[in-house]
């Protein structure tokens, strides 16, 4: 009921009211004063909801009603609009009428978030239909009501409506607390929403021309004695048609694609307009109305619908749709002032509407065509590029003073959809293989796939201790930027500081021993006895140890998990929308490095890619044994049975001196010299399946290989030397490879692995 309110003043002041008083006050320069006033009133529009959307969502968090919020706001407009009745100048009628616009702006702003929050999204597209016919029976309503009366009596008339339909917001229940983001990750793809928000503007900029001069137009071009009843009667005409084709768009717009239906409603919008341009005959006024309200009906309602389903996160959802509101506005600033220069610049005031009428319908035609893009947004962006280049060409280098990377194969220049899935050893792989690939792909990022954690405040302190001071600064836009999207992989435990971080966006400060176990609390500093001491910097450090989920206490355990469900469907519904929109997604399904040498199960993630795009492997080893440098050798594949990508992925590795040798190592157990060391691995090299992918450098030259892998083991502590003779040491750690015990049975596991995988492919 209160859009009825908000559109009965809305319509009425600058189409109307304002005009009507500008004539009594200031009748010389009424068009330049409007003019004016309309470029306030723009800007005052524009500024404020992006504000009051963010302090109502921070109220919000904080427990605060959104019916209370707005009603405030609109007691202040209540006030402004007899301050306007009372006017007898320009500057206090344009104080009044500012002070009206933000007031109303502000409690629009607030009073559309309750839609999203307490209607279920399956009929998002029917609640906006719904508030588009009430929002122009409204628009009707106050468009007779300013025609009928006097300016004075039309402004009483609106405080007195926007008094009586405020008693509505007791109606509204007021919603549970919205969760905000899972541990206040910054995860964000406002693709979507700028699209709509462009459109919007293209459309709004088309209204205010048509809307703003409209009355001058009646007066000054077609001749009508009382311009205010002729323009109420023509565009109550058009609002009465728009109010069916309202409902009727937006309960469509549930069942089909929304963008087909906002830009259908833009063709009779925009044919209206030439008509306008091209006849204006007042015989052909009241056809041209109806021919506009069939569209603007649909237009308004769906596309409002639309701009919801874009928003990133309903936990901003006020200041989100405050800030779309805002800069799809900014037309209402500059188009009076556009308006103004088109008319003044015709041969004639008839052809200078003409061409102002003209203008309107181009950009009905372009704001309508545009919501197309929405959902079409390519894989990939300039900026994108350019930053994964920036950091390729600084990486590379530093990288390349640590590993020796050797490469088989690439990924097809021409390709579609594609997921590149490697194995996971190391830490730095993901990095070599994705901007090796960028670079050979002639600079086509690739899409990665990183922690939910690196999306949380603190991630750079925690990796790199002496960036202490970014423990409050939330890294994740650059991240997205990067081409690395979310993947929840902790699904079991996290972090302290994550965790207390999330239950106090929810409920506020807490104390430590209502939301955790005494498991939990050990490993809390004593002097922490809150959600907000925890959070110190001083407790940094601590905060980062992870607990499990089950040491949290109800119900903030079920809250973190239900979020934690939602994070992971939201996580794998983008990645599969990103590579639906022909991008290369590196994953390594594994989701934690190998500590044994064994591949472990690739995760759910492969199977809702296989869905959309083709399948390649990044097959990774590594030679830890020989050279300065760590060795990694890769092929670029296609799975020899996409039916069977585990052992497909398995056997595509490469075969490395050091697997060999440790193989035959555990096996001898025994001092041995360099020369059955090479006749060993010589043996184990010609005994391997078929379709083994071995070394070129160690099928040219296994006695140089095997020299080279005994040194490099014995300069890493793994062997033990006594004159010519070698023999396994105790202790077989590299710290190159933190998480494995045992570098030499890691390596012979993994050559284990790797035979039985290519046997399973022979055998079938």
């Amino acid at each position: 009921m209160l859009w009825i309110g908000i559109l009965f003043q809305e319509a009425s002041l600058l189409a109307i009211v304002v005009p009507a008083l500008l004539l009594r006050i200031s009748p010389a320069d009424h068009t330049a004063m409007l003019a004016n006033l309309a470029t306030l009133v723009g800007a005052a529009f524009v500024l404020t909801p992006p504000l009051a959307g963010a302090l109502s969502d921070r109220a919000r968090r904080r427990g605060g009603d959104r019916r209370r919020e707005t009603a405030l706001a609109l007691a202040i407009d209540v006030v402004a609009l007899a301050g306007m009745g009372f006017a007898t100048s320009v500057g206090a009628l344009g104080f009044a009428l500012v002070a009206a616009t933000v007031a109303l702006t502000a409690a629009q702003t607030i009073y559309q978030v309750l839609l999203p929050e307490v209607v279920p999204r399956a009929v998002w597209g029917t609640a906006a239909g719904v508030r588009g016919a009430m929002t122009l029976i409204g628009t009707v309503l106050g468009l007779a009501c300013a025609a009928l009366l006097s300016p004075q009596q039309a402004l009483f008339a609106s405080a007195l409506t926007i008094a009586l339909v405020a008693s509505s917001l007791f109606a509204i229940p007021n919603p549970p607390a919205a969760p905000p983001p899972l541990a206040r990750a910054i995860v964000r793809d406002n693709h979507d929403l700028a699209v709509t928000l462009v459109a919007r503007g293209w459309i709004v900029l088309g209204l205010t021309l048509l809307n703003t001069y409209v009355l001058y137009f009646f007066s000054d071009v077609l001749g009508v004695k009382d311009a205010s009843l002729g323009t109420g009667m023509v565009a109550g005409a058009a609002l009465l048609g728009a109010i069916v084709s309202s409902v009727w768009a937006g309960t469509l717009s549930d069942k089909v694609d929304r963008r087909l239906v906002v830009t259908l409603s833009g063709i009779p919008m925009t044919l209206a307009a030439l008509g306008f341009a091209l006849h204006p005959d007042a015989r052909w006024i009241f056809a041209y109305a109806a021919l506009f309200g069939l569209g603007y009906g649909g237009v308004f309602s769906v596309g409002w619908a639309l701009a919801l389903d874009a928003i990133p996160a309903l936990g901003d959802v006020a200041r989100d749709l405050g800030v779309w509101g805002t800069l799809s506005g900014l037309p209402l600033i500059f188009a009076p002032k556009l308006g103004a220069w088109v008319i003044a610049h015709g041969a004639t005031p008839a052809q200078g509407y003409r061409w102002l009428f003209a203008l309107a319908g181009a950009s009905f035609a372009i704001g309508s065509l545009t919501v197309l893009r929405v959902g079409r947004k390519g894989a990939g962006s300039l900026w994108q590029t350019l930053l994964v280049a920036l950091t390729t060409a600084i990486r590379q280098p530093l990288i390349a003073l640590r590993f020796r990377v050797r490469q088989w194969g690439r990924l097809p220049l021409r390709r579609g959809p594609t997921v590149l899935i490697a194995n996971h050893q190391h830490e730095d792989e993901s990095e070599i293989v994705v901007e090796r690939a960028f670079v050979q792909s002639l600079f086509r990022p690739l899409f990665t796939a990183s922690s939910r954690r690196m999306y949380e405040p603190g991630f750079f302190a925690t990796r790199m201790p002496w960036l202490g001071f970014m423990r409050n600064v939330n890294a994740g836009p650059l991240f997205y930027s990067l081409g690395m999207l979310p993947l929840e992989n902790e699904l079991s435990a996290r972090p302290l500081r994550s965790i207390a971080g999330d239950v106090r966006a929810r409920h506020g400060d807490l104390a430590l021993e209502l939301v955790f176990r005494g498991e939990a609390r050990a490993a809390i500093p004593a002097d922490a006895r809150t959600l907000d001491d925890l959070l110190l910097p001083r407790h940094f450090a601590a905060g980062e140890t992870r607990v499990r989920l089950s040491y949290v206490l109800e119900p903030y355990r079920a809250e973190l998990l239900a979020a934690l469900r939602a994070g992971v469907d939201e996580d794998v519904a983008r990645i599969v929308g990103v590579v639906r929109r022909g991008a290369t997604f590196f994953v390594t399904p594994e989701g934690f490095y190998s500590t044994d040498g064994r591949m472990r199960p690739l995760k759910g993630i492969v199977d809702h890619l296989l869905a959309v795009a083709t399948p390649w492997f990044a097959a990774i080893a590594f030679d830890p044994f020989r050279g300065q440098r760590l060795s990694m050798l890769y092929r670029i594949v296609r799975p020899a049975d996409p039916d069977d990508l585990s052992t497909s992925l398995a056997a595509a590795r490469p075969v490395t001196t050091s697997a060999l040798l440790a193989t035959w190592l555990l096996a001898v157990g025994l001092p041995f010299d360099a020369r059955e060391a090479a006749d060993g691995v010589l043996r184990l090299r010609d005994a391997l399946p078929p379709g083994a992918f071995v070394d070129p450098e160690l099928a040219r030259d296994a006695d140089g290989c095997v020299h080279d892998a005994l040194d490099g083991a014995t300069r890493r502590g793994v062997l033990a030397r006594d004159g010519t003779r070698y023999e396994l040491a105790a202790r077989r750690t590299d710290a190159r490879f933190p998480g494995v015990a045992d570098i030499v049975a890691y390596q012979a596991a993994f050559l284990e692995q790797t035979i039985a995988a290519l046997r399973r492919l022979a055998e079938r």
